[in-house]
């Protein structure tokens, strides 16, 4: 595939084009869904981390942070196939067939960090929106860079109260993430 016709569909993509949209899961999915069913999985569970991956690139050429080296559709099947073999891992089942087509390491591991962090933020995320608005509010305001004594000023408060308060709500946040089996998993891997 030529180098304008790969820009064409990326533009696409990013533009949210059906047609191309359409055309990249008719080209792409086959060999995703092939890989998929040969280790363990379903159509159904093919077409979501195809999905999954769209997105993926998707929020990559917004971002203007995909760098291909190789094709759209060995990047896309790169992805999927790192999805499905940390999904793989996560329940435990054997993977079969790990390379239809040769990816280029570093790309492969570009995609597994990026894979991976996108699944350290999703547990944050998940477990910063149980805690209480209050926990919420403070660790915003910290994570913003402000100061403890500027938090309590902002808050109506003490210094050494929303210290604290801070203490305690990263300590509550840090047990809810523990107890996620993604949390285990990752940590595991490093």
């Amino acid at each position: 595939m030529s180098n304008k016709i790969q820009n064409e569909i990326l533009a696409g993509i990013v533009a949210g084009d059906q047609t191309i949209i359409k055309e990249c899961y008719k080209k792409y999915l086959p060999q995703v869904k092939s890989f998929i069913l040969k280790n363990s999985g379903s159509e159904k569970d093919a077409e979501d981390i195809f999905q999954d991956a769209m997105v993926f690139v998707y929020e990559k050429l917004e971002s203007n942070s995909l760098q291909l080296t190789s094709s759209l559709g060995t990047y896309i099947y790169s992805v999927c196939r790192n999805m499905w073999m940390n999904e793989l891992r996560r329940s435990k089942k054997e993977i079969k067939n790990e390379g239809i087509l040769s990816i280029v390491a570093s790309d492969s591991e570009d995609i597994i960090d990026e894979i991976e962090q996108k699944e350290r933020s999703y547990v944050y995320q998940k477990y910063f929106l149980k805690l209480g608005p209050a926990c919420q509010e403070l660790l915003m305001l910290f994570f913003k860079g402000l100061s403890m004594k500027d938090i309590a000023k902002q808050r109506d408060s003490t210094e050494s109260y929303v210290r604290k308060k801070k203490f305690n709500c990263k300590k509550r946040l840090t047990e809810l993430i523990k107890t996620d089996p993604v949390f285990e998993e990752l940590k595991n891997r490093h």
